[in-house]
């Protein structure tokens, strides 16, 4: 599994941070896509956003 991390790490290490200007939220608990200015999740009130960079 390590090798996938590596070689995902390797290709976001690629790109530049330029390309990263789209972020995608999500709820960690729930998987709910989100809002940039939600802080908390609107189907399980879960507070734990993630931000993935795309």
């Amino acid at each position: 599994m390590s090798v996938l991390i590596d070689l995902l790490n390797w290709i976001g290490d690629a790109r530049s941070g330029a390309e990263r200007t789209n972020v995608h939220y999500e709820c960690r608990r729930c998987g709910t896509t989100l809002s940039t200015d939600e802080a908390n999740c609107s189907s399980c009130g879960s507070t734990e956003i993630a931000a993935i960079p795309l």
